[in-house]
């Protein structure tokens, strides 16, 4: 094996988990690490793509809580990117609920949010204080199951202790606990409007996956200056000055295995269309492709797995459609201020996913407005996105075409969803539409052909209660010198695929002790004042109670 083909750590993916775990392994523990990526930019779902060469877009990172200085995830990201990454506070309005009567505006600040609610809702005031104790409650228990997951199966009735207190509260689906504790369907509405950032409605969500979102966002939003895609620039040359390499084009289709150890990764790279195929080598090899494409597609159909069951049958995730908008003018005359708008047809969040396949005949229920030229400073162009969720069956016929390639009545039905999702947005912000000047639409297609998700999902596994009750759900595998990674080990969104490569690197290591310094001083930056005089107030006005 010549020293082009060997590595010491072999990574599947360049999303954040895949970039997070390579950048540890540079930096910390100074290993050659390959990263191989079958699109033709790096990134996964944080890269960004640009048209008529003004008009930029990012593809899945619309904002990022908890970048504050001082806070933890800051100082991991900053480890990770060598502090390369310039993140701008959003607005203090950071998220606005659209409804048909109402609008609610979400501030940052715990304090704000919740005095917020208790001015719009006053009747409800004890079980709105009730429900910001179960949000902190319930994310740390995710918190304490995700560290669970490192320890080995052996320990798992240990495990099961641990994670014992607060399972029921988290295990509950964040539409059971809604009923329980609320009678006003519109503040009903309002507490679960973020839900698409779960990719769940509340009827299938775990609540603590609820928890650990909402939680998330309370300190406001933060946008990555220069847009998402500066996050695999500032990674990628912190690999490279460690001998190792990131290879985009270069599609794994299988993982190499002598008996039940893996020893490398065949790569099939497409140029000028021509396929070669290659073999690459090396000691530790770390999928960030998600559990079902790794378990299902890159290991033999003959390799036993005990679990492969549970896989080919775990609930399907959700599918999107987005609608990237180039604009003529800025969208600040509008009164935009770089706030991402959620807008509803109804309080019913469940009944508007039911109805997603409403989409393909131009009928919108919702739909997530999102700024990237207001948010980033360096941005040369005004754009904005438009998202809402669809049925993977809509587009089934074209799922045999080729990227750009799929027709002339495929590409209508994108245009019809475009004007569909354009004009739903004018009826709530008139003018909306008289400003756009480029269109271009993705669907699960789309998706499927750059990361190779099932059908096209965009968030991987869901994060339903069965997800945190998936024991094999773990970085390690039944595969020595294999593991896992990204956001279906830990949690949703950047952040969650960024601790994803944290606790990859943790158990892949075979040396604990430099991720764990880290971790140690990153809860040493933390500087959450606010946030702790609100929850000790809280705590006083429940023993008081």
């Amino acid at each position: 094996m010549s020293d082009e083909s060997h590595f010491d750590v072999i990574v599947i993916g360049s999303g954040i988990g895949g970039l997070t775990c390579a950048s540890l392994f540079a930096g910390l523990y100074h290993k050659k690490v390959l990263v191989l990526e079958r699109h033709f930019r790096a990134g996964g779902f944080t890269h960004s793509f640009r048209r008529k060469g003004h008009y930029e877009w990012d593809v899945g990172v619309h904002y990022v809580g908890e970048m504050n200085p001082g806070s933890h995830y800051r100082f991991l990201f900053d480890q990770i990117t060598g502090a390369g990454v310039e993140w701008r506070a959003m607005p203090e309005v950071y998220d606005r609920f659209v409804y048909p009567d109402f609008t609610f505006d979400a501030r940052c600040g715990i304090r704000r949010f919740r005095e917020d609610l208790i001015q719009r809702f006053p009747g409800e005031e004890r079980a709105i204080e009730q429900y910001f104790r179960d949000l902190i409650a319930a994310a740390r228990w995710y918190g304490r199951l995700m560290f669970a997951r490192l320890l080995p199966r052996a320990l798992d009735p240990l495990s099961a202790v641990w994670t014992g207190i607060g399972r029921r509260l988290g295990m509950m689906t964040t539409a059971e606990y809604l009923k329980r504790h609320f009678r006003d369907e519109r503040l009903k509405a309002v507490l679960l409007s973020q839900w698409g950032n779960a990719g769940l409605p509340p009827g299938r969500s775990a609540f603590a996956v609820h928890a650990v979102i909402a939680c998330h966002y309370l300190d406001g939003g933060y946008y990555p200056v220069g847009g998402a895609g500066i996050l695999a620039d500032r990674i990628i040359p912190l690999i490279e000055t460690a001998g190792g390499k990131l290879l985009t084009r270069h599609r794994v289709q299988r993982i190499l295995l002598a008996g039940r150890r893996a020893l490398g990764v065949e790569a099939v790279s497409r140029v000028k269309g021509k396929d070669t195929v290659r073999r690459y080598y090396a000691d530790s090899i770390v999928s960030g492709a998600g559990a079902y494409i790794t378990y299902e597609q890159l290991l033999p159909a003959e390799f036993r797995l005990p679990f492969r069951e549970d896989i080919r049958n775990f609930p399907e995730g959700t599918f999107h459609v987005c609608a990237y908008l180039g604009f003529s003018e800025s969208p600040a005359r509008l009164g935009f201020r770089g706030e991402n708008c959620w807008i509803y047809s109804g309080y019913d969040h469940d009944a508007m996913f039911s109805d997603r396949d409403s989409v393909r005949e131009a009928r919108i229920r919702n739909c997530f407005l999102s700024f990237p030229s207001l948010k980033d400073p360096a941005s040369s162009g005004h754009t904005a996105e438009l998202i809402t969720f669809v049925d993977r069956e809509s587009f089934k016929k074209w799922s045999g075409g080729r990227w750009r390639h799929r027709g002339d009545d495929y590409t209508e039905v994108k245009r019809q969803i475009a004007a569909a999702l354009i004009e739903f947005v004018d009826l709530r912000f008139p003018g909306f539409a008289n400003l756009v000047d480029y269109c271009e639409v993705s669907t699960p297609l789309s998706t499927a052909d750059f990361t190779g998700h099932r059908d096209g999902c965009i968030y991987g596994l869901p994060g339903i209660p069965e997800k945190l009750a998936a024991r094999w759900l773990r970085p390690r595998t039944p595969v020595k010198n294999l593991y896992l990674t990204g956001s279906d080990i830990a949690g949703h969104g950047i952040v969650g695929a960024l601790m994803g490569g944290i606790l990859t690197a943790l158990v892949a290591s075979k040396n604990p002790l430099p991720v764990i310094k880290l971790l140690i001083a990153a809860q040493r930056q933390v500087r959450h004042p606010e946030k702790r005089d609100v929850l000790t107030e809280m705590k006083c006005r429940t023993a008081d109670s």
